[in-house]
């Protein structure tokens, strides 16, 4: 086996998503690696739309993981074109870093690949990005694509 037997692939259906998910797809290729791509429904952003929407909160969330699950299983195409082995997808609900950071603990993932985007101006500032939140807490190399 490689180094690398499962990488694990937080999306959210940015370009930056999608290149990491292509340099997954060929570690993965080198490695012999399984892959999860996963997509985290962000609850500040769920309870944000709701509010300011005309539709109720149940209603956002729908409209988020329906979105969500097009672009997942775009992106497993993507895999595949590199990837022979099976790709399992995934939409999650939470506080984003915390969530991926959970699910590589939970599968027993040996690395991550994401994208760089995260938030800019003021909202950096406070919150900062998932990317630099995932970079200092996870206990996993982290390979972070631009």
């Amino acid at each position: 086996m490689g180094m690398f037997e499962k990488i694990l692939v937080p999306v959210d259906g940015s370009r930056y998503s999608l290149n990491a998910v292509c340099m997954a797809a060929r570690l993965g290729k080198i490695h012999g690696s399984e892959l999860m791509i996963v997509h985290v429904i962000d609850e500040s952003l769920l309870d944000q739309l709701a509010r300011f929407s005309a539709k109720n909160r149940e209603a956002v969330r729908e409209e988020l993981r329906s979105s969500a699950q097009g672009f997942l299983i775009d992106m497993r195409c993507e895999a595949s074109k590199e990837l022979a082995a099976t790709t399992e997808i995934q939409s999650k609900e939470g506080i984003p870093h915390e969530v991926i950071l959970e699910e590589a603990a939970q599968w027993g993932a040996d690395l991550i690949v994401m994208g760089k985007l995260g938030r800019r101006g003021i909202a950096h500032i406070l919150l900062g990005s998932v990317a630099e939140r995932v970079i200092e807490f996870s206990e996993i190399p982290v390979l972070v694509v631009k």
